[in-house]
Formats: structure tokens, C-alpha cells, sequence
């Protein structure tokens, strides 16, 4: 992220990120499964820009299947 953001919004991205950062999930599967991108790793109050570069760092690193 490179905009600047309130402590407000910085903290309610740091708790979003925190839901889907900290599971304890299946680690025999290898795979966290998730249905949208968008809806559920991007944080809504980043802006247009760093809405747009998060997700192509996201996609970056992560293997879609059943697109």
C-alpha cells in the first residue's frame, strides 16, 4: 500500500487482513479456498489504486483453480 490511510481505516484493514491471515486451517491440504478475490482477501477501504495493486500482488502468488 502506498496511499495514506487514517488510523481508523488502517486499523479496520489490519483486523480484515487478520481474519483470513490467522486461520488455522487443513495444513494436509496445502490449499486455502475462497471464493471471491476481491470480497474476501481485499480490505474495502483501500483505495482505487492500492485496491488494483493488491490484487495483482495477490494474484501473483496465488494458483487459481477452477476459474
Amino acid at each position: 500500500m502506498t496511499d495514506t490511510y487514517s488510523e481508523i481505516a488502517s486499523i479496520k484493514m489490519i483486523d480484515f487482513i487478520s481474519d483470513w491471515s490467522d486461520i488455522n486451517f487443513d495444513k494436509t491440504d496445502g490449499y486455502i479456498y475462497f471464493d471471491d478475490l476481491e470480497k474476501e482477501l481485499v480490505p474495502p477501504e483501500l483505495t482505487p489504486t492500492d485496491r488494483k495493486r493488491f490484487i495483482k500482488y495477490l494474484e501473483k502468488g496465488i494458483e487459481v483453480v477452477n476459474k
